[in-house]
């Protein structure tokens, strides 16, 4: 039994297809790695097949990417932080979500690897976004605006020893938080799936096809709705947070 139950998870473990290593240092190509760099390949000639040639009055493809643009601009960044501060932010909220969208959906592919289901890619990008709003915070504000993000010029000095402590687990639980929403949104989905698929090896009878194959497909569906509003999700927080780090501190 608990073989079998490996062999249904067997999609999540991070194999080693190349090994190299230099001067000690595992660089090897991994599941992982190769999955995200087809889903950036799959999404760089989507757009450029969609973007190619444009015209002054666009094309349906055109359109598609027009929509794109504007859809990021409007919905995930313009509403969060303003038109002028936006037009600087969105060429990196829109690195965010494409990335983070189409790591969601390479899964969904035969044989490849759930980019976002490994704990380390949400981690590092929700620690990526945790560096990049303190930076933009210290940017614009300054050092002492810095510090009133846990310590603000409203609150006296007394509490001090109660709001700063507060204000600083708030701020190491944005990315945290981040990092557990797509995290376990995403291993959830898929394990739901494979555990679905895997009940025809388990028992042995490929009659199980006929329940646990629609379920899969319906799961499948269900799993790009959950994909791109997970990325949704993450490039929206990333607005907001970046937003409250530029703006001016009291």
């Amino acid at each position: 039994m608990q073989e079998r139950t490996l062999e249904v998870l067997n999609h999540f473990h991070l194999k080693v297809l190349v090994p190299i290593e230099i001067f000690g240092i595992d660089i090897s190509i991994t599941n992982l790695a190769v999955s995200m760099i087809g889903a950036a390949i799959l999404f760089f000639v989507l757009f450029y097949f969609l973007a190619i040639k444009p015209k002054i009055v666009p094309t349906k493809r055109q359109t598609a990417v027009e929509f794109m643009i504007y859809f990021i601009k409007k919905y995930l960044v313009y509403n969060m932080m303003g038109k002028e501060a936006g037009d600087r932010w969105w060429p990196f909220i829109a690195g965010i979500f494409l990335f983070v969208l189409s790591n969601n959906l390479i899964g969904l592919i035969p044989w490849a690897y759930t980019v976002t289901a490994n704990p380390i890619v949400p981690l590092t990008l929700a620690v990526l976004v945790f560096f990049v709003v303190q930076i933009a915070n210290i940017v614009k504000n300054g050092f002492k605006g810095f510090i009133r993000t846990f310590a603000p010029a409203s609150v006296p000095s007394w509490m001090y020893v109660i709001v700063v402590p507060i204000e600083f687990i708030s701020t190491i639980a944005k990315p945290f938080s981040m990092f557990l929403r797509l995290f376990a949104n995403m291993l959830a989905g898929h394990i739901i799936i494979f555990v679905l698929l895997g009940l025809i090896t388990y028992f042995k009878n490929y009659l199980m096809a006929v329940v646990s194959v629609p379920f899969a497909v319906v799961m499948n569906l269900f799993e790009i709705f959950v994909g791109a509003i997970q990325a949704y999700i993450f490039a929206v927080l990333s607005s907001m947070y970046i937003n409250e780090a530029i703006s001016e501190k009291n």
